[in-house]
């Protein structure tokens, strides 16, 4: 009878000890995992990040110039039927520089504006 007891006592030790290692291998496991999703969190906010910062500058770059022509719409419309507008060189000069000072903005992934 002792020898059964002993026996049963070796088997609920071994069973014990299997069940502590196991767990303590999950729960390693599971460290693991949760470190590597932190480092790949830490690496997606940092290019975030540094996307935001060259938008950032990009738009701190980019300097808005406002003029208010009212002279040159009032020249150009004054026959309603008429279908063909000629532009003087001062508004086409103004509508290049528009069209240089959007393509020089850095920083944007937005496609170039066409240039005459």
């Amino acid at each position: 009878m002792k020898l059964r007891y002993v026996l049963m006592l070796c088997a609920s030790l071994c069973a014990v000890t299997c069940l502590l290692s196991w767990r303590s291998g999950w729960n390693a496991h599971a460290d693991y995992i949760n470190a590597l999703a932190a480092k790949k969190k830490d690496k997606a906010a940092k290019a975030v990040q540094s996307g935001e910062k060259k938008a950032a500058q990009a738009t701190s770059e980019g300097k808005v110039i406002y003029r208010t022509i009212t002279r040159d719409v009032v020249k150009y419309v004054q026959n309603p039927n008429r279908t063909r507008c000629d532009f003087d060189d001062e508004s086409v000069r103004l509508r290049q520089r528009a069209i240089d000072a959007a393509n020089s903005i850095s920083g944007f992934d937005a496609g170039a504006v066409q240039g005459k």
